[in-house]
Order: structure tokens, then C-alpha cells, then sequence
């Protein structure tokens, strides 16, 4: 009897611990940033404004695309926020991601006027400067997969093209969505790629188009010869993975994208930290087990 719970204890562990890091990964953010650049007092209108301004995003039932971008107060109290869900989501998973995004932001930030807060299904920004329509590239951080690729030259060929396709379709998005998906298999080796991109809405198609090409050139320092990566900034994103990470139900496809420039594969760089612009509180260097992946952190931020 014993010997029989010993072997059902042994076969359930990695259930359980697949289901234990499966929750901490959803609960924990991927990365937050607290600024230095102003503070306000609990009894200032700033508090109130923002507050309010945050309600009124989770609140909102007629926005079912994902984005919100709004400001509350004026003169010295005004707050401007936006947020934005991942394209695949659906609107009660991004207002819940939002909720708690506005919960966990302002308990990590109590008193800074400007702060960011990254999860996988959306993320959120407030300032008491004007973000709107303004293209951001900084602070960033970016992720990756511990594996390598078998054929490296291939792999990057491949996904250079499409990242670049997938781009051209996320900028000619519209004011709500800005967002492409799509795979591709490497010839020789059989190789599978997913991808994902991203931009705010509010932002022009240049300014999307700007945005993720500099995402995309920070590759070769991040996550060369890796199987997935991904960076991460205020006004846009990118991921890719060997296997499916988005709901292929939820992406529909983009029109036809403009014709294509090949990209030479990226040589192999290290990751070297770039200058800080804000006060960073963040869990620098967590590993993340998920299933077979291992996804390490290595936060980076600059000056847009």
C-alpha cells in the first residue's frame, strides 16, 4: 500500500508542479517599472484622478477590442493611461487582466505618477505627461527560450521574413487593433515558428511599422540561435516560439501584406545592458518552467 502511494505521489508531482508554476506565471508580472519622475500624495487630486481613471477601465463593457486610452483630472492633477490586451484575448480575460493589472500597479507603485506593468494577456501605463499617439520604444525588457535551434541560418532567414510580413500587417491595422499572427516551417531541419506582434493603436502606421523593426533588430542580442524571444516595450511587441503560444481560433487572418525584403540572418551578439532611464522593481532574473520551456528574464530599459 505504501509502495503504491509512493508511485502515485511520484507520477502526480510534476502535475503538480507544472500546475503550481502554471499559476504563480499567471499571477506575477512579467516586469514593472516605477519612475522617478514625479510623485503624488494619497489626498492629491493626482490619487483620485488615477483612481477613478483605472475604475472606469475595468469598468468599461462597450470597449471589446482590447484597447483603452483616456485621461481624467486637469492642470497638475490630470492622469493619462493606456492599456492594451493581447489581440488574441477575449474581452472578459482582457478586462480581468486589466483589473488586476490596475490592483497589483498601484500597490507596487503607491506614489509614482508615471509606472508600467507587463503581463502576458495585457499591459498598463500611466503618466501625468502625455503618452497618447506618441511612439515609445523605451524602457524595454526582453525573454527567451532556453533551447537552441537546429539549423540557426535557416531558422533566422525564415523568421526575418516573417516577422517582417507580420509587421507590414500589424501597421496597416486601424485605431483598435493593430495585430498579426503567423507560422512558418524551415525547410531542411522541419522547423516550426510561431509569431506574434503587436503595436498600441493609437499609433500611426510609421510609427508601429518604427516600433517593432527596433524590437526585431535587438534579436541577435537577446535571443540568437534561441527556439523563442521576445521583446517588450511600451508602444509595442513581439514574441515567437516553436510551438503555438496564441489562440489560432481568436487571430483572424490580415489582409495581404506588401511584398517582402529578405533580412541577412543576425550575427551572434551578448546581451549587453543598456542605460537605465527610470527606477526599476522588478524580479530581475526569475526563471519561468513551464511544461519544457525555460523563459529567462533579462530586463533592459533606454532612452526612447
Amino acid at each position: 500500500m505504501a509502495m503504491a502511494a509512493s508511485r502515485l505521489l511520484f507520477l502526480f508531482c510534476p502535475i503538480f508542479i507544472n500546475l503550481l508554476v502554471l499559476s504563480i506565471a499567471q499571477s506575477d508580472p512579467l516586469y514593472h517599472i516605477c519612475s522617478e519622475t514625479g510623485n503624488f500624495t494619497n489626498s492629491s487630486d493626482y490619487k483620485s484622478n488615477l483612481n477613478n481613471l483605472l475604475s472606469s477601465f475595468s469598468s468599461n463593457t462597450k470597449i471589446d477590442y482590447g484597447f483603452y486610452n483616456d485621461s481624467y483630472g486637469q492642470n497638475n492633477g490630470k492622469v493619462n493611461a493606456i492599456s492594451l490586451c493581447r489581440g488574441d484575448k477575449k474581452p472578459e480575460t482582457c478586462r480581468s487582466c486589466i483589473t488586476n493589472s490596475s490592483r497589483v500597479l498601484t500597490q507596487l507603485c503607491p506614489n509614482q505618477k508615471e509606472a508600467y506593468i507587463w503581463y502576458d494577456d495585457c499591459m498598463l501605463r500611466y503618466s501625468n505627461r502625455s503618452i497618447a499617439g506618441i511612439m515609445e520604444s523605451g524602457p524595454y525588457f526582453w525573454m527567451y527560450n532556453v533551447n537552441n535551434v537546429t539549423d540557426e541560418k535557416e531558422f533566422y532567414e525564415k523568421l526575418n521574413v516573417l516577422l517582417d510580413n507580420l509587421t507590414n500587417l500589424a501597421a496597416l491595422g486601424d485605431s483598435r487593433r493593430k495585430f498579426a499572427t503567423g507560422n512558418e516551417t524551415t525547410e531542411n531541419s522541419q522547423e516550426k515558428m510561431y509569431a506574434l506582434v503587436q503595436c498600441t493603436p493609437d499609433l500611426t502606421e510609421q510609427q508601429c511599422s518604427g516600433c517593432l523593426n527596433q524590437a526585431i533588430k535587438l534579436i541577435p542580442r537577446c535571443c540568437y540561435k534561441k527556439q523563442g524571444g521576445r521583446v517588450i516595450s511600451p508602444s509595442c511587441h513581439f514574441r515567437y516560439e516553436k510551438d503555438p503560444f496564441y489562440d489560432l481560433v481568436a487571430t483572424t487572418p490580415p489582409p495581404s501584406p506588401a511584398p517582402l525584403s529578405v533580412l541577412p540572418p543576425p550575427p551572434q551578439a551578448t546581451a549587453d545592458a543598456v542605460p537605465p532611464r527610470a527606477s526599476t522593481a522588478a524580479k530581475i532574473g526569475t526563471a519561468v518552467i513551464i511544461t519544457e520551456y525555460v523563459l529567462l528574464t533579462n530586463m533592459l530599459k533606454h532612452r526612447p
